[in-house]
């Protein structure tokens, strides 16, 4: 459990360094480093005269692939680095502490969420391997809302994800790694501390969502499709309107990889959407080969953009 002078150090270099309009708190820190069901986070730190100069988090998660294989991986989240520290080697010194943190809990690499201008770095200069950028796509909230039941998730509503399935939801693609989901891991990351989350479940599946706004106009937010049942792909535009419908939106937004369902719609360039968005890949241990690793299933449910 991580103490409360390191979450309040950590708390004030992420809002110094990224002025998070509404700003994390302690608490907030403490769910997502300390709470999740699959394990504590791994944090790299570096620290001078008791200020703190560097942070990186490593969220565990894991991922399985089609034969088996299954890996667990730290989301790398919350690299910052003290404006006054940059260029003394901080940046370097923050991720090699979370290498020795993460091998130390047994994860067997990183997937990190880097923006524009730390991916690179971490590629040219850590030699970790870029993924294919995900697609990002706007989606008409028209069509036929049957079928769902949305629910607006509060914590005395949070419980209705606990009997959704029996043991974990079911795997989707049929190739590539994928997030293993359960639903006591759903009921965690919908309690996320001063978010606003609403899940939409029919027969077959659960869609998780929000709202945001942009120039005024409120989007809704595919943050993660999981699959109740084995079942053909449902079409996105029947999604999009069960979203849209619930939060008065009139379009849709989805980022990433859903086999779940069949997307069709506008291209959005990445640099309209939050950042975050790269993925790049380090491994851990030598039976780990990132070169081969690739992501199959993967959205904003699987880290904290939204």
């Amino acid at each position: 459990m991580t103490d409360d002078l390191e979450l309040h150090r950590t708390a004030a270099l992420l809002n110094q360094v990224f002025d998070h309009p509404n700003p994390l708190t302690p608490e907030s820190l403490r769910w997502y480093y300390d709470e999740n069901p699959e394990g504590s986070a791994a944090v790299g730190r570096v620290e001078e005269d008791g200020k703190r100069l560097g942070n990186y988090a490593l969220i565990p998660n894991r991922f399985r692939s089609i034969s088996g294989e299954e890996r667990i991986l730290g989301l790398g989240v919350d690299l910052a680095v003290d404006p006054d520290a940059r260029g003394s080697g901080a940046f370097r010194r923050t991720v090699e502490d979370s290498y020795k943190r993460g091998v130390a809990q047994g994860f067997d690499g990183i997937l990190g969420v880097a923006n524009a201008n730390s991916a690179p770095r971490m590629v040219a200069t850590l030699g970790w391997r870029s993924l294919a950028p995900l697609p990002v796509t706007m989606i008409p909230a028209i069509g036929r809302t049957s079928g769902f039941q949305s629910t607006t998730i509060t914590k005395s509503t949070v419980d209705v994800v606990d009997g959704l399935v029996d043991g974990e939801f079911v795997r989707t693609s049929r190739t590539g790694f994928a997030p293993v989901w359960t639903p006591a891991l759903l009921h965690w990351r919908l309690l996320r501390p001063n978010h606003s989350y609403s899940i939409h479940v029919s027969d077959d599946l659960v869609v998780v969502s929000t709202r945001t706004h942009v120039s005024k106009i409120p989007f809704g937010i595919i943050l993660g499709v999981l699959q109740r049942r084995s079942s053909p792909p449902l079409p996105g535009g029947r999604v999009a309107a069960v979203v849209g419908r619930h939060h008065k939106a009139p379009f849709v937004i989805h980022w990433g990889r859903s086999p779940a369902l069949r997307i069709r719609g506008i291209p959005l360039p990445q640099k309209l959407m939050p950042s975050p968005l790269s993925l790049v890949l380090h491994s851990f241990v030598p039976d780990f080969n990132r070169d081969t690793f690739e992501i199959e299933e993967f959205g904003f449910l699987d880290f904290d953009a939204y």
